[in-house]
């Protein structure tokens, strides 16, 4: 190929990712026309329709396997799949289908009839990059490989005769992690320093990295007197593989600090078009880069040089106090309050430089490549054990992506809860926050990622987690996930990670409910303007200066930081977390910090004691315009770094005297709050102390209820959702629309309805059911009248007692029937048929009415999907929350016939597949779980609202 044709082969790439860009961009920009907007309401396109990460196990496919697959997930309303190559179950039943090999000639060709097949399907096809996570293969050299210094500490005291080899020293560093792969290409001797364990400066330290105390790969040294530490560093190479790779990607970790490494494995991706003839983007919307986890991978050639010419200072002398166990951060040490002081700017330094490298050279570089392919960059920016730039690396991507996790907390409780150590939650908050910020269409999350409850996942919890995705920011899912399982692998098939969403799942014909429910959100949420007057600083510079990179301090110190949003959506408001440098580079004008779209009245510096003087000084300029500032445990009081340490301090403790001094109207101060139960109360009150304007006014704001603003052309959108399983929720609530006309549009069937609202259509009286959800749109132009609606009674009619004619239908066996007293469950150890059913029951009963109306409501339905007829007639089906059932047009005088087809979960049965090693490898932990229909089902009277 000429020069010219490259360039002109670009040139097309650009263009196309220009126009696509655009096109993802123009709604957040532009008025929306009434009809635009509800039209994609009612008919959700590919891009706001789940995706799945479909797992292409072993690369064993077979092309009319993939087309019948593609055929399920088209008819379930799935908008896309991302194509993810992984490595085979070892517990997976061989069929005898030969696996390819990644970018093989002949992978590459099932490629492209997948993503043609996919097209044709009108959906979307992503690509992951190389298999499994993180990148990686078994092709790179052993310089392409990540590179990570760990460090260990021997006490020794004055007259002791240290005698180590080598080996020996490796070992006890090894020894001394709290978490390791066991995986190591090679490791070196980097740096070994005798320090006192009083030390002052780093001037006192001997460096042992001589021929003077080695001999033969052995150190022998004697101690002088008095008590100091041993501290050494050995460099190692390749310390892990990748995670689950597949033939042709599997092997060491790649490097992800060197840009010319980055660019050298994702060019391999040229040779799908190569074998194709076909461009990358013309199969493809996206290539995608799952989450960071990089084993505490530190270090990389000429570091040392790159830190000097961004601080001007040797890092030589610091490397004993800089490198920390990546599972648990630096430790507590007794140095001398001087010393502390100096090693925590070191560290700021050295781990803020490494974010930086890593970003540039792995993250930027990626968003480089896509962008010259032509096709989006999807990215997860959260990992393990480090966090590396939470806000700055989902700034970068054209799709930032985040991950919620389900069953890795107490599912069973009625009220929602999620694991903050864990931090999924706050991964939403940074990729929603930068999403904002960089004025992104799309911001995607990795859905119902499970590895705790496959098989055990109902309808109902899917859709309580994914409002949360919703409320924290989130506006389309990529489910986890869609296993390559052909039919010959037969039952449950070939499973890899996810909550089993397949069509062998009891609930999939029910399935595309929820599908078209979250389709129609995230097409609204994708389309609309966040709007949000709090910005929140977090203190994750301190953080990363006093505990490093490492994840779990970051997401629980302190713990309100990242509870924050909660209370401030329960209260009417909002929030968007940010960085220092969005301060920094942010405007400031009319009381308002504004980035991109995105402008914020109010920040808060939530227990910050550090700054950079940059952002000391941006603060100054927002409070000078009119903004305010909410001071959290205090004012900072210091900079960051070990450069200009007297200098940038003062910077800092002058901007917040002036604040204080002059300004004192705008800076209010509070004391964290002690509990999570003093949370919402303690936010409220915030609130009013400081007059900060809300979303929404609601007079007694719950815990279980959430609620988000948006902003589409003059449209106001509000959604609400109540998370608690059995809890009625009821809010009164004031919104700032003026005579606007407030509309539900319904997103489980695509209608919209005048609100019932009282003398003013901007009071509204909100009635939230257990799991229920409530999308608002409120209207300039769009008229309209309440409609009556009937409400189930508070006035019991009557209990139906049975006798029940119960009608079993197994997923596999024959019908049985039973009759039962009462309804119970499922899970007691005596009737085994019933103790690992799975499967539809019908249960059948006659009652006698004096009326035509009412309402019906179930007892504990138990993880499952229930279907009511009466009289032959079906008056509803429940999937989730409150299951209740109008009645009206089947309800008869006298004798009527009840019919409730019940869909239970997998669990139980897959359970008793003791032989089947798919099934145990997934559920051989598991305890029985209650099953069936439970207590009383009773009739109450109508009333109208």
């Amino acid at each position: 190929m000429t020069k010219k044709s490259k360039n002109t082969k670009l040139l097309i790439k650009v263009t196309g990712l220009v126009i696509l860009l655009s096109i993802l961009a123009c709604s957040q920009n532009k008025k929306v026309e009434d009809d635009t907007l509800f039209n994609g309401f009612v008919n959700p396109p590919a891009d706001a329709r789940p995706f799945v990460r479909w797992w292409w196990n072993g690369n064993c496919l077979e092309k009319g396997e993939i087309t019948r697959q593609l055929d399920v997930l088209k008819k379930a309303g799935m908008g896309g799949v991302e194509i993810n190559p992984i490595a085979m179950p070892e517990e997976a039943k061989d069929i005898g289908v030969k696996p390819m090999t990644w970018l093989s000639s002949e992978w590459n060709d099932m490629l492209k009839f997948a993503a043609e097949q996919v097209k044709e399907r009108g959906m979307i096809a992503d690509l992951i990059v190389g298999s499994g996570w993180p990148f990686g293969g078994e092709f790179l050299s052993e310089s392409e490989t990540m590179q990570r210094m760990i460090i260990n500490t021997i006490p020794c005291s004055g007259g002791q005769q240290l005698n180590e080899t080598l080996a020996d020293l490796y070992k006890k560093a090894e020894e001394s992690l709290s978490r390791s792969h066991g995986e190591v290409r090679s490791y070196e001797m980097a740096f070994i320093r005798l320090v006192p364990a009083d030390i002052q400066n780093t001037s006192e330290e001997t460096d042992l990295f001589n021929d003077k105390y080695w001999k033969t790969d052995r150190l022998v040294v004697t101690i002088p007197p008095g008590k100091f530490n041993l501290i050494y560093g050995i460099l190692q190479r390749g310390t892990r593989e990748v995670m689950h790779g597949a033939p042709g990607a599997a092997g060491p970790v790649m490097n992800h600090y060197e840009k010319k490494i980055t660019r050298a494995y994702l060019s391999r991706l040229d040779k799908i078009s190569k074998d194709t003839g076909t461009p990358l983007s013309e199969l493809i919307r996206a290539l995608f880069c799952d989450s960071i986890e990089l084993d505490g991978s530190n270090w990389t050639d000429n570091f040392q040089d790159t830190f000097f010419e961004n601080y001007h200072y040797d890092l030589s002398p610091w490397l004993p106090f800089v490198f920390y166990d990546p599972f648990k951060g630096y430790v507590e040490e007794n140095y001398d309050a001087d010393f502390t002081e100096q090693l925590k700017r070191v560290r700021y330094d050295y781990n803020k430089l490494l974010v930086k490298v890593f970003l540039e050279n792995f993250t930027q570089e990626f968003q480089d490549f896509c962008t010259e392919e032509g096709v989006l960059c999807r990215y997860q920016a959260y990992g393990t054990p480090f966090l590396m730039g939470m806000m700055e690396g989902n700034m970068i991507p054209d799709i930032p992506e985040s991950n919620n996790w389900i069953y890795s907390t107490d599912m069973d409780a009625d009220a929602w809860y999620w694991n903050q150590q864990h931090g999924y939650m706050i991964w939403n908050l940074y990729a929603s926050s930068a999403g904002h910020l960089k004025n992104r269409k799309i911001v995607s999350n990795e859905a119902m990622t499970n590895t705790s409850g496959v098989f055990k996942t109902s309808l109902e919890e899917i859709k309580q987690h994914d409002d949360m995705n919703f409320i924290t920011g989130m506006n389309h899912s990529v489910l986890h996930g869609y296993n390559y399982s052909p039919q010959k692998a037969g039952f449950p098939g070939w499973i890899r990670y996810g909550a089993y969403f397949n069509e062998k799942n009891t609930w999939w014909p029910f399935f595309p409910k929820w599908v078209d429910y979250n389709a129609r959100l995230s097409y609204i949420f994708q389309n609309s303007q966040a709007l949000k007057n709090i910005a929140i600083l977090a203190p994750a510079a301190d953080i990363w200066a006093k505990n490093g990179l490492t994840r779990d301090p970051f997401h629980t110190q302190p713990w309100y930081v990242y509870r924050l949003w909660e209370s401030l959506s329960q209260a009417g408001s909002s929030c968007d977390y940010i960085s220092q440098k969005i301060i920094q580079e942010g405007k400031t004008n009319d009381g308002k910090l504004t980035y991109g779209p995105m402008s914020f009245k109010t920040i808060f510096l939530s227990s910050i004691e550090s700054l950079e003087p940059e952002t000391a000084t941006a603060l100054l300029e927002f409070v000078k315009s009119g903004g305010k500032l909410v001071a959290i445990d205090g004012l900072p009081f210091r900079s960051l770094s070990f450069q200009k340490t007297t200098q940038n301090d003062s910077i800092v403790k002058a901007v917040f005297t002036e604040i204080n001094d002059k300004f004192p109207e705008q800076l209010y101060s509070f004391a964290s709050p002690n509990t999570e139960e003093e949370l919402l109360p303690w936010t409220i009150e915030l609130l009013e102390k400081a007059n900060i304007q809300k979303d929404v006014n609601i007079q007694q704001p719950d815990k279980n209820v959430f609620q988000i603003h948006k902003k589409a052309g003059e449209k106001d959108i509000w959604f609400f959702t109540n998370i608690n399983r059995t809890k009625t929720v009821t809010l009164n609530t004031v919104f700032p629309t003026a005579s606007k006309t407030p509309w539900v549009w319904n997103p489980e069937n695509g209608e919209r309805s005048v609100f019932p609202f009282n003398k003013k259509k901007n009071e509204l009286t909100i009635e939230l059911e257990p799991l229920q959800s409530l999308l608002l749109v409120f209207e300039p132009k769009l008229k309209g009248k309440p409609t009556p609606q009937a409400k189930e009674g508070t006035q019991k009619v009557a209990t139906i007692t049975g006798p029940w004619q119960a009608t079993f239908e197994p997923v596999n066996g024959e019908k049985f029937t039973r009759e039962l007293d009462t309804l119970f469950t499922f899970d007691t150890p005596d009737d085994k048929e019933l103790n690992d059913f799975a499967g539809t029951v019908i249960y059948s009963a006659s009652f006698n009415s004096n009326d035509t109306t009412g309402f019906l409501e179930l007892g504990k339905t138990n993880k499952g999907i229930s279907e009511v007829l009466l009289n032959g007639k079906s008056v509803g089906l429940n999937w989730y929350g409150k299951p209740v059932f109008q009645l009206d047009g089947a309800l008869k005088k006298g004798e009527n016939q009840l019919e409730i087809k019940y869909t239970t979960v997998l669990a139980n049965y897959v359970m008793s597949l003791k032989d089947n090693p798919t099934a145990q490898h997934w559920t051989g932990k598991y305890q029985k779980i209650p099953i069936g229909l439970e207590g009383d089902v009773i009739i109450y009277s109508e009333k109208t609202h």
